[in-house]
């Protein structure tokens, strides 16, 4: 279905000219909206922000257990979304409110042209018209004073008290005033004539281009707010996903919490070691014995010793092990990099231009003696982790470039042994 404002509507001008003042004011309202829009989801995203920075601070032995690692997850996703809701406030400011703020004003703007022109036109047929009206007034009064002349002049002829000369004068009076009438018909054919041609233009050429225009901006404006309104949805569907994963994060977090595994973790961070009183014994009270007291839990507490001894069983032994582990990774790191010299020495020693070798070779020292003492270190350690686990101290290995002569549990050359528990 369609229509033509110019046929279809060709006498409701100014009806087309208020209903184009309540698309533009619509446009305006819509324009509204979208900012207030804006600004809810702004307030949500920074909200989110808000909450997610609150909880977001943490200890470092927090994360061990499921649960509170799974909370920090669970904050991480909420900030993830803070952001998708920032980006939906971004992409409807420049896709949807400032193209909005532009369509009301070029269609203030055309609407304002078209109005002016359907104006002109207007008036240029209102113009034609009054000409009309007064050229057919002034052949109507024209006719009128012919037809009193040529009555004059006919009644004079009959009136044989007036004189040939006052008849010849009425005569001449009466046709100067039906040439005067018959070029006011003239005037006033010619002007009806152009009146007409100008009424047919008005109506079917003129005006309707200028409704057609009217038709064609309004139809635009409808298109144009169908298209921002698709493209507000489009702006949300776009982070959808990734708010989906946000959510699926989210669900993989709450399913990651194990009770079992914290349990296990709890009694790992907290075990001693020690053993639960064994059953007391019975003494034989007499008025000349004491009867004995005993602390059969726990040590006496004393400071800290390089072994841990001073810790529970089970955490010295933790304690022991990280030792280890950070003394191998030391002696790991070295010793890729003593291979990497170890290589270039060959090739600078093959090809002197390349390098001086005597460099090389003193960084090789360098990087020996601190293999060497870290083996050293990592030694002790594995020494004290063997004794706390009651096994038998390890023998000592050699040393990456630079070989260590093996030592058995006995060696004089071993650490001092750890201290007795």
């Amino acid at each position: 279905m369609s229509a033509n404002w110019g046929k279809d509507a060709w006498d409701q001008y100014d009806r087309v000219g208020s209903h184009l003042d309540g698309g533009i004011d619509f446009v305006k309202r819509m324009q509204a909206f979208t900012k207030d829009r804006m600004k809810i989801e702004a307030d949500y995203a920074k909200e989110l922000r808000k909450l997610a920075k609150n909880y977001s601070k943490r200890k470092e032995d927090d994360v061990k257990y499921s649960d509170v690692a799974s909370f920090y997850k669970v904050v991480k996703e909420v900030d993830d979304v803070a952001g998708q809701h920032e980006i939906i406030v971004e992409n409807t400011n420049t896709k949807v409110h400032d193209p909005l703020k532009k369509l009301q004003h070029d269609l203030h703007k055309e609407k304002k042209v078209h109005m002016q022109e359907g104006a002109k036109q207007a008036a240029n047929y209102s113009a034609a018209l009054n000409n009309l009206e007064k050229a057919k007034k002034k052949y109507e009064d024209a006719t009128k004073v012919a037809e009193a002349a040529q009555m004059a002049f006919d009644k004079a002829s009959q009136d044989m008290n007036l004189t040939r000369a006052a008849v010849e004068k009425n005569r001449q009076f009466s046709l100067q005033k039906n040439d005067q009438a018959e070029e006011a018909k003239g005037n006033y054919l010619v002007c009806l004539d152009q009146t007409n041609q100008l009424q047919r233009e008005h109506f079917f050429t003129r005006m309707p281009e200028v409704f057609s225009n009217l038709q064609r901006m309004e139809e635009m404006r409808v298109d144009t707010i169908k298209q921002h309104w698709l493209s507000l949805l489009d702006i949300e569907l776009a982070v959808v996903p990734i708010i989906t994963k946000c959510r699926d994060n989210i669900r993989d977090a709450a399913n990651s919490m194990d009770s079992s595994k914290d349990s296990v973790t709890f009694v790992e961070d907290h075990r001693t070691g020690y053993h639960p009183p064994t059953d007391k014994l019975f003494e034989e009270y007499s008025s000349n014995k004491k009867m004995s007291k005993r602390d059969t839990v726990k040590p006496a507490a004393s400071g800290p010793r390089e072994d841990f001894g001073h810790l529970p069983p089970a955490k010295r032994k933790k304690k022991l092990q990280g030792k280890v582990k950070e003394f191998e990774d030391m002696v790991k790191k070295e010793t890729s990099e003593l291979t990497a010299l170890e290589k270039m020495y060959q090739v600078y020693s093959a090809n002197p231009s390349l390098g001086d070798p005597t460099v090389v070779q003193q960084q090789l020292g360098v990087i020996s003696e601190k293999i060497e003492a870290l083996s050293a270190e990592l030694y002790k350690f594995e020494c004290f982790l063997a004794v706390a686990e009651g096994k038998d101290v390890p023998a000592r290995r050699s040393s990456p470039g630079k070989a260590a002569p093996a030592q058995g549990n006995n060696s004089s050359a071993a650490p001092p042994p750890p201290p007795q528990q």
